[in-house]
């Protein structure tokens, strides 16, 4: 399948729809930013799966959560043995009833989502631990400066589908809203059988056979 860019899928859009009239190609913009919404609801998160590395910062609470991170899977730290402890996720209101004073320290438990940037540890870390944090990342929005993301690369058809299924709506076209809406269903499915069967497949084969490190450096 040819590459998809920001460009190419507007043109798709005008040709699909046979429509390149002036008002129609002011909205394609907002027929992909819908469209991206829309996957990123219907799409399993863990299509959108990485893993970034930080550490603790000792008599600090609070971490900072990876720039691009939607949801958090796991989140593991790393002990003087380089073995690696699962933190339990808890709320925040559970942090601070059972680790109320943040200066005392000591090894982290527990993790809670405190806001859209940060998480919180209790105990306070008594040490500058390295920490791994699993997550679904957020989707980079298409745009002329942005020209691919995960979906132009991945799901070509499930974007494509989702962006005609937007402009058959602008258009007030149902008959083949319907027609779209039933192929972009199929694609949704698809995938998101695709994510389960891989996801059933880390458990069982939690490492990497490649021999490569695939974390990266969490940027804050």
């Amino acid at each position: 399948m040819a590459t998809m860019t920001y460009s190419t899928l507007t043109q798709d859009i005008k040709d699909w729809m046979e429509n390149d009239g002036t008002e129609f190609s002011n909205e394609t913009d907002n027929f992909i930013s819908l469209a991206e919404q829309r996957i990123s609801r219907d799409i399993e998160p863990y299509a959108f799966h990485e893993s970034a590395t930080s550490s603790f910062n000792s008599g600090d609470r609070f971490v900072s959560k990876p720039t691009d991170a939607k949801v958090i899977f796991h989140f593991i730290w790393l002990n003087s043995d380089s073995k690696r402890i699962f933190l339990e996720q808890r709320t925040d209101e559970f942090i601070y009833d059972y680790w109320p004073t943040s200066s005392t320290t000591g090894s982290p438990k527990y993790w809670a989502n405190y806001s859209d940037t940060a998480l919180l540890v209790a105990p306070t870390p008594n040490s500058s631990y390295t920490i791994e944090i699993s997550y679904a990342r957020r989707l980079a929005e298409l745009s002329s400066s942005n020209t691919t993301n995960w979906l132009t690369k991945n799901a070509q058809d499930l974007l494509l589908y989702a962006c005609l299924m937007e402009a058959c709506t602008f258009s007030k076209n149902r008959e083949d809203l319907a027609i779209y809406t039933q192929r972009y269903q199929s694609a949704v499915e698809s995938l998101n059988n695709q994510t389960r069967r891989r996801r059933r497949n880390d458990y069982e084969f939690p490492s990497n056979t490649s021999g490569e490190n695939q974390l990266k450096q969490m940027t804050t």
